[in-house]
C-alpha cells in the first residue's frame, strides 16, 4: 500500500479518509481528514440518490449509498489498496479539531438530562391508545405474545388489587416494562423525574440489554436482576425468555441466561432456584407459588422446561455466538448470502477491544484502533454484497463489551445493520439507547416521578 501523502499542515493524510470513525485526539493530531462536501446535502450523504445504487444480487441498497456521496468515492472504496490518499485535506486549525474531539467525548458521557432522548417536555399529558395491545405495540414497538397476557391474568388472581406486586413477597420480583401499560401506571405520568414524557424505548432497558431483549420482570434488590423476552426479529414473536444480572460477580455482566420459552417457565425456574436457599414461612410461600404456576401452565398447555424443542430448533439457525451468549440469527439464502463471520475469534476481539479501551500506551491503543478500523472496512464490503450479518455481529459484540469509548463505532454499525436487515424497530431502540445509556446503578424507570 502506498504511503499516505503529506498534507499542507505537515499532517499525514489518513488512509481511511471520510470513512475514518476514530476520534482519538492523538490520531486527529497526527493525521488529516477530508472536509465534508458542503455542496451535498445531509440526506444525500446518508442515503445517496436512487441513480447511484448499483444492481445487487438482492434488490437492496448497498453500504456505499449510506456512506459515500458519489460514484467516484464508491470506486475508490472498492479497492482501497490502489486508491491514492485523499488530497482534500482539512485546513481547520488544531483548535477546531480539539473542539470537535471534546464534543465527541461529551456525547459519550452518561446522559442524565432526559431532554437528550426525548425533546418533548410539554406539560400536556401524552395520549395513549385505548387498546392495550396496540398501545404496547406503539410505545415499545413490539407485540407481546399470548403468555404475556395470560401471566397478567394469573397475577390478577394472586393479587387482585396490585397484580404488578403479585411476586414481590415471595420472589422479590415486580412486573414491569409492558406490564406497566396493562396496569395503567403509564396514565399517571405526564412528566417523569427528568421533567419530560416517558421514552418507552428506554423504559427498564438496562446497560447491557441489546435491542432484541425486552424486560418484563425486575428484582426489588440492588443487583438489577431482570427477566425479559428475547426475539431475533421484531416482526416475529420471542424465541425464549432470558435473565440478566449486570452486577453479577460470578459470571460476565453482559450474559443473557436462557430460561424457557414463556414467562411462566421463567418465573418457575427462578422460583425453584430461590427455593433452595429459603426456609420457614417464605419457603412455604414459594412452594405454593410454584404449585400454582404448574397448575396454570398445565391448563394453558405451556411448557415449564428450561430448554424446549423450539429453542433447540432456533439454536440450529444461529449464525454465530455473541458476547451476550444468546447468539445471532439473520436470514441466509441458498447461495449462502446474508452472513459472513467477523475475521477475529471472540477471544482475540475482546483482547483487541481491551487494548483500545485500557491500552498501557497511546501507541498500543492506536494500533488496536487501526485493527478495528480494518474490520469495519471489511464490513462495508460485506454489506455491498448483501452479507449484512457481519456488521450486526461486530456491532452487538462492541455493545456487549460495555465501553462507551466504542459508541462511535457502534453507532455506525448497529443502526445500519438493523436497517439493512429490515428491522427498523431495533434500529430506533439502539439509537435511543446509545443517546442515553445509563450506568448499571442508575434508574432506568421512565415512569418514575
Amino acid at each position: 500500500m502506498a504511503a499516505p501523502a503529506k498534507a499542507t499542515n505537515s499532517q499525514l493524510a489518513c488512509k481511511y479518509g471520510k470513512k475514518c470513525y476514530r476520534r482519538n485526539p492523538q490520531h486527529l493530531k497526527d493525521y488529516s481528514h477530508p472536509k465534508e462536501d458542503k455542496s451535498v446535502n445531509d440526506s444525500d450523504l446518508k442515503m445517496g440518490s436512487s441513480e447511484d445504487i448499483p444492481v445487487q444480487k438482492k434488490q437492496r441498497r448497498t453500504i456505499q449509498d449510506f456512506f459515500s456521496p458519489s460514484d467516484n468515492n464508491r470506486k475508490e472504496a472498492k479497492n482501497p489498496e490502489k486508491s491514492p490518499p485523499s488530497k482534500k485535506l482539512k485546513t481547520d486549525s488544531q483548535e477546531t479539531q480539539e473542539a470537535e474531539v471534546e464534543k465527541d467525548k461529551s456525547m459519550q458521557q452518561d446522559v442524565d438530562d432526559a431532554h437528550e432522548d426525548n425533546e418533548d417536555s410539554s406539560a400536556e399529558a401524552p395520549v395513549y391508545l385505548d387498546d392495550v395491545k396496540e398501545c404496547i405495540k406503539e410505545t415499545f414497538l413490539l407485540e407481546m405474545p399470548d403468555d404475556f397476557y395470560q401471566f397478567w391474568d394469573f397475577c390478577k388472581q394472586c393479587n387482585r388489587l396490585d397484580p404488578r406486586s403479585a411476586l414481590r413477597k415471595s420472589l422479590k420480583l415486580c412486573l414491569t416494562g409492558p406490564f406497566d401499560i396493562l396496569s395503567g401506571r403509564h396514565n399517571q405520568v405526564t412528566q417523569n423525574k427528568h421533567g419530560r414524557r416517558p421514552n418507552f424505548l428506554l423504559h427498564q432497558r438496562f446497560y447491557y440489554d441489546p435491542p432484541e431483549f425486552q424486560t418484563v420482570l425486575l428484582s426489588d434488590g440492588d443487583d438489577k436482576f431482570h427477566i425479559g423476552y428475547f426475539r431475533d426479529d421484531p416482526k416475529e414473536g420471542p424465541v425464549f425468555m432470558a435473565s440478566n444480572n449486570p452486577r453479577s460477580t460470578s459470571s460476565s455482566k453482559e450474559k443473557l441466561v436462557q430460561c424457557g420459552d414463556n414467562v411462566f417457565a421463567a418465573v418457575h425456574i427462578h422460583a425453584t432456584q430461590v427455593l433452595k436457599s429459603e426456609k420457614g414461612e417464605k419457603k412455604r410461600g414459594i412452594e405454593q407459588l410454584i404449585q400454582s404456576i404448574e397448575k396454570e401452565a398445565k391448563k394453558l398447555n405451556l411448557s415449564l422446561a428450561s430448554v424446549t424443542k423450539s429453542m433447540k430448533e432456533r439454536q440450529k439457525k444461529v449464525n454465530c455466538p455473541t458476547f451476550h451468549g444468546a447468539g445471532m440469527v439473520v436470514p441466509v439464502d441458498d447461495n449462502e448470502v446474508g452472513y459472513r463471520p467477523v475475521p477475529e475469534t471472540q477471544k482475540d476481539l475482546k483482547a483487541m477491544l481491551k487494548r483500545i479501551v485500557e491500552g498501557e500506551t497511546e501507541a498500543k491503543r492506536e494500533q488496536a484502533s487501526e485493527a478495528l478500523q480494518e474490520i469495519i472496512t471489511f464490513i462495508q464490503f460485506a454489506n455491498d454484497e448483501c452479507d449484512y450479518g457481519e456488521g450486526l455481529e461486530l456491532g452487538l459484540c462492541l455493545f456487549s463489551y460495555g465501553s462507551k469509548e466504542l459508541h462511535p463505532q457502534i453507532s455506525c454499525l448497529l443502526p445500519l445493520a438493523y436497517q439493512l436487515l429490515d428491522r427498523p424497530q431495533f434500529q430506533k431502540i439502539i439509537e435511543a439507547h446509545l443517546k442515553c445509556r445509563r450506568g448499571i446503578g442508575e434508574s432506568v424507570d421512565e415512569l418514575q416521578i
